[in-house]
């Protein structure tokens, strides 16, 4: 059944297993994956990747189309195929984060610039400390602006430059909005984050992230694909054109490292994509969801203190229809965590994944180089809804939701798992 609906839908797809020896097979869900795959969006999707877990165990998992493309060879997409996986990064950012705050080395309610080695401020409200809550929330006034990313040989102090002004496609404050007061979803938050954690730790971000984060949590990826433990498990990103299939990131090759030599610890973490630069399999998903489930502690290895990971869980933002913007469906927002409360975001759809949702579900979501992802657990039931689903056509161009601020892949790729076993 699920190889002939498959070779049906889109023939030229390689198909890798879609039920494993623990996810029972479900020819109807199998049928709807595979439908979005082909018919999705206007063009086919390169893969999809998703994973159904209740009560804690997978329950249903489907991986379908390709990770590379090279001519006509193309390598199947696998549960362990390494995806740029986009603002989930966030979360896993956040949990180096957090082990700091477990030490006592930052407080979340401190002066920021403490931590950074300047002084951050919005002109509008010089006398008003930003913290790394705030910076954590998406609440301290700071804006992406044209680019959030610095090269590495600048520090990530000149987005603040007092040169940079209002009016500026290069100012980085939102001019008028209190620090504290307004939700604005901000990428360059998450590089004073990182850039923080290693001015703090003294250590290199992506470094870090993988001594302290990643191998206790026994998940396989990181952030610089030269420094990859796997190479060839790394996907290529794909962005399907009427031209086809055009790369958009990680196309396999020679990848420099993004560090060079002499780069300096703690000015400009920006380099890693705190943000969204995590290089992570279906298979890591799993182990980051069994993270949340173990309250800090997954396999008997404790990562972070069930106090912090509540912390992140819990809303430190909550949208009340006027103090917040964006584009995604976020009314509710913690430590890189986002509420599905089933409340209205800002563009007015209701917060829910699917139609007769009843809430429960906190988690991430990811959209980057047509590529989107999605982390979404209930930690109280420890039902999960993992997925990644690449080859999305240009930016805004995506096929909108029917009924909330996801695209109508997510959408579809939702209602599936939630009728799965």
């Amino acid at each position: 059944m699920r190889e002939h609906v498959f070779q049906t839908f889109c023939a030229f797809f390689i198909a890798t297993s879609t039920a494993t020896a623990f996810a029972a097979p479900s020819p109807t869900t199998d049928a709807q994956l595979t439908q979005v795959l082909a018919h999705g969006e206007n063009r086919s999707l390169a893969a999809i990747a998703a994973l159904r877990i209740h009560r804690g165990a997978v329950s249903y998992q489907y991986v379908s189309g390709f990770a590379r493309k090279d001519g006509l060879k193309s390598t199947p997409a696998r549960s362990d195929t390494l995806f740029r996986i986009a603002s989930v990064s966030k979360f896993v950012t956040t949990i180096g984060m957090m082990q700091l705050v477990d030490k006592r080395k930052i407080d979340l309610d401190a002066d920021a610039s403490r931590y950074l080695g300047f002084t951050l401020r919005n002109p509008d409200f010089p006398n008003v400390v930003i913290t790394p809550r705030m910076l954590l929330s998406h609440t301290a006034s700071i804006a992406d602006a044209d680019d959030y990313v610095m090269p590495a040989h600048h520090t990530v102090s000149e987005f603040f430059d007092p040169s940079r002004h209002n009016g500026m496609a290069t100012y980085h404050f939102l001019p008028g909005r209190q620090p504290g007061t307004w939700f604005s979803y901000c990428n360059l938050c998450y590089g004073l984050i990182g850039t923080m954690i290693e001015r703090v730790s003294g250590e290199r971000f992506d470094l870090y992230q993988q001594k302290h984060v990643l191998t206790p949590l026994g998940i396989d990826g990181g952030y610089d694909p030269a420094l990859l433990p796997h190479p060839e498990r790394l996907a290529t990103l794909y962005q399907h054109t009427a031209r086809g299939y055009e790369a958009t990131k990680d196309k396999i090759g020679r990848f420099i490292p993004e560090a060079p030599a002499d780069y300096k610890i703690g000015t400009n973490a920006t380099i890693f994509s705190p943000q969204g630069g995590l290089h992570i399999s279906l298979d890591g998903l799993y182990r980051l969801a069994q993270f949340v489930f173990g309250d800090g502690t997954v396999d008997g290895v404790s990562v972070l203190s069930s106090r912090s990971l509540q912390t992140m869980l819990k809303p430190a933002w909550t949208y009340d229809g006027h103090n917040g913007e964006g584009p995604y469906p976020i009314a509710s927002y913690g430590l890189a965590m986002i509420q599905l409360s089933g409340a209205t975001d800002p563009s007015g759809h209701p917060t829910k994944p699917w139609n007769d949702y009843h809430g429960g579900i906190v988690g991430h979501l990811g959209d980057a180089y047509s590529l989107r992802s999605g982390f979404w657990l209930n930690p109280k039931t420890q039902d999960g809804y993992l997925f990644i689903a690449d080859g999305f056509p240009e930016d805004g161009q995506e096929k909108p939701g029917k009924y909330s601020s996801f695209t109508a892949v997510e959408e579809d790729i939702f209602n599936a798992l939630s009728l799965a076993p």
